[in-house]
């Protein structure tokens, strides 16, 4: 089955088979999918950097501080702000608590997707127009 995240493959291949793969999670393994989704936002939060030319911080070099120093920079639009802090905290609850609701992995999967597709129009191609999201059914995967 072809990936809503396929389009990622020009640029950022590692982004598309994180992408892809928490698509194939998102109903036998829910906890998996939101776990890979957390992953796949950190990987972006690191690509801007390295776009930017901003170094990661040499001290609190964590996920949440890098989105801050992109925030503050005015690199992060209200809603990719937004997206980062629901994927970094449904991260961290599906690795310490356990969280595994399929409805939560489809929702967060169109979220992830959405800022999937804000990152290629900004740091990818400006002239991109993205297909509308497909949620994978349950008999494909």
């Amino acid at each position: 089955m072809k990936s809503n995240f396929d389009f990622l493959n020009r640029y950022w291949p590692a982004l598309a088979q994180i992408g892809a793969t928490a698509e194939t999670y998102v109903y036998s393994d829910p906890n998996a999918c939101i776990y890979k989704l957390g992953m796949f936002a950190e990987r972006l939060v690191q690509e801007i950097l390295v776009f930017e030319h901003i170094a990661e911080p040499a001290v609190d070099n964590t996920h949440a501080n890098r989105i801050r120093i992109l925030k503050r920079a005015g690199l992060l639009p209200h809603e990719i702000d937004n997206t980062l802090y629901v994927l970094r905290k449904t991260r961290n609850s599906a690795v310490h608590i356990g969280t595994d609701s399929v409805d939560e992995a489809k929702t967060l999967l169109s979220l992830t997707y959405n800022l999937a597709v804000w990152f290629m129009e900004i740091y990818g191609d400006w002239g991109y127009i993205a297909p509308e999201f497909v949620m994978p059914s349950e008999t494909t995967h």
